[in-house]
């Protein structure tokens, strides 16, 4: 479909070009060219393409679906024709599945389901915020608690080092003095 539409669009922007040329304009001029293209209706690859008055294709489609669905087939149930706006219901076009303008029926049903915490997303934020606070609390009192115990035993190594330099200065001192 896309490469139909692609053909179109450029057999298009040639026949546009070629009537430009033969006016006498410049194949740089595109608001001319543009302009040719406009109310326009020639053979395309896959069938008529019609331009309106403001650039737009008028385009044929179809409407598929799926008609059997333990067989996985699919079928046109309805056809579009834009030249004249006629809208076109096949046989295989099922009402149950399709509402047309001004036919419309409720949706059935459907049964609620819960999923263990409940159908609110404000509860797994409250759990996941108060988990969050609990850990942060532990880690602070646990960062300030072996901070202290580190800071007793450095302040004690540091006692234990100055004790043993001044015991080992008054033992050098009294080894120099008996001799």
């Amino acid at each position: 479909m896309f490469l139909e539409g692609f053909h179109d669009a450029l057999l298009l922007y040639a026949i546009a070009l070629h009537e430009a040329t033969r006016k006498g304009f410049s194949k740089k001029d595109g608001a001319q060219i543009t302009a040719h293209m406009w109310n326009r209706t020639f053979e395309g690859i896959a069938g008529p393409v019609a331009m309106d008055a403001n650039g737009d294709r008028e385009q044929d489609f179809s409407i598929m679906a799926m008609t059997r669905p333990e067989e996985g087939s699919y079928e046109v149930v309805a056809n579009y024709f834009a030249i004249n706006g006629s809208f076109q219901v096949l046989p295989a076009f099922n009402t149950d599945r399709f509402t047309l303008r001004g036919r419309r029926k409720p949706p059935p049903p459907t049964p609620q389901k819960s999923y263990g915490l409940g159908v609110s997303a404000l509860t797994g934020i409250i759990v996941g915020a108060l988990l969050g606070a609990a850990l942060l609390v532990a880690f602070y009192f646990f960062r300030k608690n072996y901070r202290i115990s580190i800071d007793r035993r450095t302040r004690l190594e540091q006692c234990d080092i100055g004790k043993h330099r001044q015991l080992r200065e008054d033992s050098i001192r009294s080894n120099f003095s008996a001799a």
